[in-house]
């Protein structure tokens, strides 16, 4: 093999990579946050629709200018501000592609594992700011300080894994002072949190906002994600940076049919959020396990000494979960999604049973 190319393979390889969530047959999958709550048979039946008005021979062009408009009304935002993806994930390769190279980004841990590993393929070198270990919030002056050596600054915030929005204001005031930083705020769970700053957007110049349709709208099999940004910066992405043809024909039809059920939508989201409640709730009476507070589909529990045996019964019942082990100085920790009030109550009972 070419000599550079082999070098560079071998380099690539020896990266961390994201791991994708095992399948287990016939378990009650609750690892990858996907949402659960909305009826499948719903979303058969949007298929279907999707799937009469879409023809496949074709490039997606009108379908664009329909879902925009859609998404605009979801969001509240004007289309101006808006930029489509094959996924967020899409979208976060693309501007750490454009905008990374040979530039430093800030984060802090634990976050999206997915963002690490892409600065890591892209050489970009990554400054880290643990969350504070009590209560997973953010050290804003640590945080300001690491981030004045950087050019790029990611903030997953609800946060994944762990699960907590950070306050507004505290977000706001690092937009703000990073002025002349490249600013990303991953809101992927905002629907089950308490704000987002897409209303603001037109103020920054350095902020965007990236935002998906896997979790509360149920579609992460359709792979649709967008940014939200200033006039000039969607714009370009759309025109310049992104593909001419991002997302296929049929997921296009498939989001347009379900921003347009808001009602729906929200109604879901409001049902998640009271059984994250119910659940938060009910394992905060167990021994020896912590639950922090979540503003997202999920809750983050750290375990301590149960953690092997929790694995072990969740096993037994067929439940699968994200564990994450030792992170952060949290000993034994694990993410687990809320889903109906049936899949909740298994879970329940299978933890329950282990540390009983």
């Amino acid at each position: 093999m070419i000599s550079w190319l082999s070098n560079k393979l071998d380099k690539i390889s020896k990266l961390d990579s994201y791991i994708k969530p095992e399948k287990v047959e016939q378990s009650l999958k609750l690892d990858s946050n996907e949402n659960f709550a909305l009826d499948s048979r719903y979303i058969m039946d949007m298929a279907s629709r999707a799937l009469a008005h879409t023809d496949l021979r074709e490039y997606p062009l009108e379908q664009y200018e329909e879902f925009y408009s859609q998404l605009s009304n979801y969001t509240g935002v004007d289309k101006r501000y808006l930029g489509a993806g094959n996924g967020s994930d899409q979208i976060i390769e693309l501007l750490l592609s454009i905008f990374g190279k040979g530039q430093e980004a800030t984060i802090f841990t634990p976050t999206f594992s997915y963002f690490i590993n892409r600065c890591e393929l892209h050489g970009i070198k990554l400054n880290k700011v643990r969350l504070n270990r009590e209560d997973n919030d953010l050290p804003e002056s640590k945080f300001l300080d690491e981030a004045t050596h950087s050019d790029i600054i990611y903030i997953c915030s609800p946060n994944n894994p762990t699960g907590n929005q950070f306050v507004e204001n505290q977000i706001l005031k690092i937009v703000e002072e990073l002025d002349d930083k490249l600013v990303l705020i991953d809101e992927a769970y905002v629907e089950f949190g308490n704000y987002s700053l897409a209303k603001q957007i037109a103020k920054f110049d350095n902020l965007v906002i990236l935002r998906t349709l896997s979790k509360a709208c149920g579609l992460a099999g359709a792979r649709v994600g967008y940014l939200i940004a200033n006039e000039k910066f969607a714009n370009i992405f759309k025109t310049s940076i992104q593909s001419p043809y991002p997302i296929n024909s049929f997921s296009l039809a498939v989001a347009t049919i379900a921003l347009s059920d808001k009602d729906y939508l929200k109604q879901t989201v409001e049902l998640v959020k009271r059984e994250r409640e119910r659940v938060s709730g009910a394992l905060l009476k167990l021994k020896g396990v912590k639950v922090f507070r979540s503003d997202a589909n999920f809750v983050f529990i750290e375990s301590n000494d149960n953690y092997e045996k929790i694995l072990r019964s969740l096993k037994d019942d067929r439940i699968v979960v994200k564990a994450f082990g030792d992170i952060n100085g949290l000993r034994g920790c694990l993410r687990v999604t809320i889903g109906t009030y049936e899949m909740n109550d298994r879970f329940l009972k299978s933890i329950s049973k282990a540390v009983s």
